[in-house]
């Protein structure tokens, strides 16, 4: 019995280990995302805002990555959002795999403005998404659509399209 526990407590302490992992890796590429995409002069004041909707961990793995940087004259401010409702005025929206059913929604919500959103989960370049998050062979890529990013008056590197699987 007590081994049966100690397996079962293994398994969910290296799962716990392994999810930390992914939030890091992926904190790191939405760094990534917001140095290789340029929002329109008016969305260049204040702070740059990433939202995070329905991810608790992944606010803490940005906060600590993004806590000290800047993008140009930007510092970086992460703000957490519980529902779709509550989201309101950011510069990126990371979506995580339990809210991605929300997306289209959230999409048609942010359509007049400069958000560029990433999701965590199937099809959502589809739903609305600019950048999306998928495993191939084992590895974390990213979909990302430049029509979609332009479409709502940002610009995205060249070198960023190049790096993900581009989607129309």
């Amino acid at each position: 019995m007590r081994r049966m526990i100690g397996v079962v407590l293994f398994v969910f302490l290296g799962s716990m280990i392994m999810n930390a992992q992914n939030e890091k890796v992926k904190a790191l590429f939405i760094y990534n995302f917001i140095k290789n995409v340029e929002w329109p002069q008016n969305n260049a004041q204040g702070d740059l805002i990433v939202g995070v909707l329905g991810s608790n961990a992944m606010k803490g793995e940005l906060e600590s990555l993004t806590s000290t940087q800047r993008v140009g004259n930007q510092a970086i401010k992460v703000k957490t959002f519980s529902s779709p409702d509550e989201v309101t005025n950011c510069h990126v929206l990371y979506v995580s795999p339990g809210k991605s059913g929300q997306i289209a929604n959230l999409s048609s919500k942010l359509n007049n403005q400069s958000t560029l959103i990433i999701s965590d989960g199937r099809n959502g370049i589809a739903q609305g998404a600019g950048i999306n998050f998928t495993i191939n062979d084992d590895k974390l890529k990213f979909e990302i659509s430049k029509n979609r990013i332009e479409q709502h008056g940002m610009k995205v590197s060249s070198n960023l399209v190049k790096m993900g699987i581009e989607v129309m």
